[in-house]
């Protein structure tokens, strides 16, 4: 009981990393539960109140057509974000995109992505290039001498710690509340090695053990 298959998306549909891959691999587990990078509130607004477009995440797309078919209970796993500190960032990030070998992280990324997928998004390459980014970003930071924008990133860092926690004792928490044979937890693939790390320490220090499969793919 409560095995729980770790599955690193991308929130938006690019070459080989689409609905139909994505299914295919909920598919293959065949979860009874899965658990989504999602906030209750926008889930009330994706899942209860049907509003969204083609800009919606490729994963919210992937369940919705799966539960037509399958009886499934999915469940929203992220924290609320304010909307102040989440502007900041988005500029934060528009600055760190105007340095050329910055944006060439990303472009790498991107077209690794469309080329290969799931099996790239769930494989140590893309880890090890977002690490590439995190170094360069605190670079930057470093470089710009900008009380305000340290300030912001290191918010950034720190909210990523906090959320991953968050996420992680929410699944722990259901867990020991909630029989279920077989879970897929879906979240960004920026956050693999971290959240990896975080449930090695989860599984020495929780009473709770779950049964963990993190790769998907040989690589």
């Amino acid at each position: 009981m409560h095995n729980i298959h770790l599955v690193c998306t991308f929130h938006s549909e690019t070459g080989k990393c689409n609905v139909d891959e994505l299914y295919k691999i909920i598919a293959l587990i065949k979860p009874d539960v899965v658990f989504e990078e999602l906030t209750p509130t926008l889930y009330d607004i994706l899942y209860n109140k049907g509003i969204f477009d083609e800009s919606a995440p490729l994963e919210f797309k992937c369940i919705r057509k799966y539960k037509q078919q399958h009886n499934i209970k999915n469940i929203p796993v992220d924290m609320e974000v304010g909307s102040s500190f989440s502007n900041n960032v988005d500029r934060m990030f528009a600055l760190f995109e105007k340095y050329t070998f910055y944006k060439e992280i990303l472009i790498e990324q991107k077209k690794k992505i469309e080329q290969e997928g799931f099996h790239f998004l769930n494989g140590d390459e893309f880890s090890e290039l977002v690490e590439e980014q995190r170094s360069v970003e605190s670079k930057i930071v470093e470089e710009q001498n900008n009380r305000h924008l340290n300030r912001i990133y290191k918010s950034f860092v720190d909210d990523l710690d906090y959320r991953e926690n968050f996420i992680l004792n929410t699944i722990y928490a259901y867990s020991k509340e909630k029989d279920y044979d077989r879970a897929v937890f879906l979240i960004g693939a920026g956050h693999r090695r971290s959240i990896i790390r975080k449930v090695e320490e989860y599984q020495l220090n929780e009473k709770m053990k779950l049964n963990w499969t993190y790769l998907l793919f040989d690589n």
